[in-house]
């Protein structure tokens, strides 16, 4: 299994599953940070994006988390104590990704739509992330973010990152 490693301190196993029932599983694991029908929103949306050419993944699990609990997993994993937005831990064609909901609402209201729109471009990143794509060069980054908003645009959303610069 992908990276359940990731979480092993959150205890996913006792949060709610909003699943889709398919051959492709997409889990929303929100605790109480997100309502239930937000969960559910994303975990739809989510399938859509993959109908639309996102990675297809036999499972693909999003953990909300907090700000401290990101900071947490981003030390653990990157070495870095400071939040982000978004981790994604792959193995084959399954993979778990944490979101910062507290990321989200800052970007959210900077940016002026809603934080289920800005989660939803960090459960995409992650997916593109698991699927292969990468953004550390300049290159990259405009494919990777290129393609975010091409996928988001197919399923009515517009550009959530907004415009590309490389």
């Amino acid at each position: 299994m992908a990276a359940l490693l990731a979480y092993d301190a959150l205890s996913m196993s006792d949060q709610p599953n909003d699943s889709l029932q398919s051959e492709h599983a997409i889990t929303v694991l929100h605790g109480d940070l997100i309502p239930p029908d937000m969960a559910q929103w994303l975990a739809k949306k989510l399938s859509e994006l993959q109908h639309a050419g996102a990675p297809m993944l036999k499972r693909f699990t999003v953990q909300c988390v907090n700000d401290q609990v990101m900071g947490e997993l981003h030390m653990r994993h990157m070495n870095n104590p400071a939040t982000t937005d978004v981790l994604t831990f792959a193995d084959g064609d399954e993979a778990d990704v944490a979101v910062c909901v507290d990321e989200a609402a800052r970007r959210a209201t900077e940016l002026n739509h809603e934080l289920r729109e800005e989660l939803l471009l960090y459960c995409l990143h992650g997916l593109l992330h698991a699927g292969g794509m990468d953004d550390q060069t300049p290159v990259d980054f405009a494919a990777m973010h290129g393609e975010e908003n091409r996928l988001l645009r197919s399923i009515g959303l517009g550009e959530i990152f907004g415009a590309i610069k490389p």
